[in-house]
């Protein structure tokens, strides 16, 4: 073939971890000379971004992130039409519900390569065991209808393979990278500060991720309730946007924070917001990897987050950052006090986490590995 098209699937098109990856593998298999699209619900900034960049975007209006049988069923016809049409080289899906319905459209497409990546799983410790049960089938049988897992860490490898989701050597690890270099250089943050209109000796704790139930927001809100009262000029961010809004807000008001907390919805400048917190915090149900932790760690923060995924290959507890049970309020009560007080160990958990964020995290060091992994199928198909 003399053009390798590529259709990556991506269920919202919304800026998160996920999107994020998606958007910077793109961009790296457009410069090596792909066609690359994006096949999402209508809308959003990761939408536009993609478009921004000179990809094509194909809109499927039924893509929603719940599960919804009847739009489901109409979303795994669009995909199959347009894999159909477009006659893609490789279809690479992200994310469980993407993951599921694009896999089975491109392989009822016959489309040659088929590449899913798993940024996290649905079926986390948290979930009722029946949704577990039902969303470990679903990845089982999922699991035959690809080529190759990318996985974003050890831990989310060896989860898989307990739940015999597919065998070891069916699986790649492909670490989610960043743009370094827009996290480690120096930033003027003081503006950002005095924007929220608090005291100049302001200690800022922050949370950058979606607003959705799995990040652990409220898990955060009733931790700071409780250190707020021994350390009162500790204040609260979140930077993010999403469906727990509301809720949120209310649980804010309910344990009389608001004049302490601040939503900053969706922000384009990340890297300077990260800079301006003094600890960041992920308290998250579930984590494939934890895009946020290892962006604040990059701008030398210390980090707070819980145990699970790929967040225990990022964060050496005590060292960098503090590890946490998830869900366990007093857990991270007592994690944000110690931080709180002591401006020392802050300062070198921050130090030693940046020095702990290598090339092995840029982002294009990942995109080249996909590329790679590309690469690799295309000549075992004898594509190229």
């Amino acid at each position: 073939m003399s053009t390798v098209k590529v259709l990556h699937i991506h269920t919202l098109p919304i800026v998160s971890g996920s999107g994020l990856n998606t958007l910077l593998s793109m961009r790296g298999q457009r410069d090596a000379g792909f066609t690359v699209e994006l096949a999402c619900a209508p809308g959003g900034r990761l939408a536009e971004l993609v478009e921004q960049s000179g990809m094509r975007v194909q809109p499927v209006p039924s893509f929603r992130q719940p599960i919804r049988p009847w739009q489901d069923l109409l979303t795994l016809w669009a995909l199959w039409r347009l894999c159909r049409r477009e006659r893609y080289t490789i279809v690479h899906t992200h994310n469980s519900k993407a993951g599921f319905i694009g896999r089975l459209a491109a392989r009822l497409a016959g489309t040659p390569i088929i590449i899913h990546t798993v940024h996290g799983f649905a079926f986390h410790g948290q979930e009722p065991w029946w949704r577990r049960r039902l969303f470990i089938a679903l990845e089982r049988f999922a699991g035959r209808w690809c080529d190759q897992f990318i996985m974003l860490s050890q831990p989310l490898i060896e989860w898989a393979v307990h739940e015999r989701i597919a065998p070891r050597n069916k699986m790649v690890k492909i670490y989610s990278g960043i743009e370094l270099e827009h996290f480690q250089q120096p930033v003027e943050v003081s503006q950002l500060r005095r924007e929220l209109g608090w005291p100049t000796d302001t200690i800022l704790i922050g949370e950058v991720a979606k607003l959705w139930p799995g990040k652990g927001h409220d898990v955060l809100l009733r931790a700071f309730a409780r250190v707020h009262r021994t350390v009162p000029q500790a204040r609260l961010v979140f930077i993010g946007e999403g469906e727990e809004r509301p809720a949120l807000e209310h649980l804010t008001r309910s344990l009389d924070l608001m004049p302490y907390v601040r939503f900053l919805g969706f922000r384009e400048d990340i890297p300077q917001w990260t800079h301006a917190l003094d600890i960041a915090v992920l308290p998250s149900l579930f984590e494939g990897m934890g895009r946020a932790v290892l962006e604040a760690m990059a701008c030398g923060k210390p980090v707070i987050a819980s145990r699970v995924g790929g967040l225990v290959e990022l964060v050496k507890d005590g060292v960098t950052g503090l590890l946490i049970p998830p869900s366990d309020v007093e857990a991270l009560t007592k994690a944000l006090a110690r931080l709180l007080q002591d401006a020392s160990l802050r300062a070198t958990m921050g130090h030693v986490g940046q020095r702990h964020v290598t090339h092995q995290f840029d982002a294009r060091v990942m995109s080249q590995s996909i590329l790679q992994v590309y690469q690799d199928w295309l000549l075992q198909k004898r594509l190229r």
